[in-house]
């Protein structure tokens, strides 16, 4: 990402998101900014790849901002790195991580909520024209004065490597409700 690129998305975001990635993952290239509606609020969408131009389902970091609040409301860093391992975090130090990130990103979350579940999770991409299962632990939790979902998946090196928020969720008609702004096959329906 060009140091224009880095400062730009930056002052969008406080605390500084630069915080969460290595340094390695700070040269990505942007990809794709774009505008939308998260729960019928205003976000804008950042994606950043290794490569020049946006290729769906492969490595990205993207980040989705509230507009009005410059609140981060999603953070996704799906990299080769994490392909499927038995190695991955407790649920307790997955909890501990998510915890600790949500002091720093999201602090009006830790108010009042429960914890649903902790488990594996998995997501995928392409590598080289194959496709690459990446592992996580993934804590899942209500927020219990909006009723809406929030979690984090826990990269197997402790770090985040997905955070959404502020999403509905209703079982009686089949799931979630809110967009998806950092899912890929979503992205390529409304691109």
């Amino acid at each position: 990402m060009t140091s224009t690129q880095l400062a730009k998305i930056s002052t969008q975001l406080s605390p500084n998101f630069q915080q969460l990635l290595p340094d390695n993952e700070l040269n990505f290239n942007l990809v794709l900014t774009h505008k939308g509606l998260h729960n019928e609020q205003p976000v804008t969408l950042y994606r950043f790849e290794p490569q020049e131009t946006m290729h769906l389902n492969s490595q990205h970091v993207s980040f989705l901002l509230d507009d009005n609040s410059n609140k981060l409301q999603g953070f996704v860093r799906l990299l080769p790195q994490y392909q499927s391992t038995k190695a991955q975090v407790t649920k307790d130090k997955a909890l501990a991580i998510t915890l600790k990130f949500l002091e720093t990103y999201a602090p009006d979350l830790l108010k009042n909520y429960n914890n649903n579940w902790i488990d594996t999770h998995d997501e995928e991409i392409m590598v080289n024209g194959k496709k690459v299962t990446l592992t996580g632990m993934k804590v899942k939790c209500r927020d219990l004065n909006t009723g809406l979902y929030f979690w984090t998946i826990i990269a197997p090196d402790e770090t985040i490597m997905v955070f959404e928020r502020n999403v509905e969720w209703d079982f009686i008609r089949a799931g979630r409700q809110t967009q998806k702004w950092l899912h890929d096959s979503w992205l390529r329906k409304k691109l």
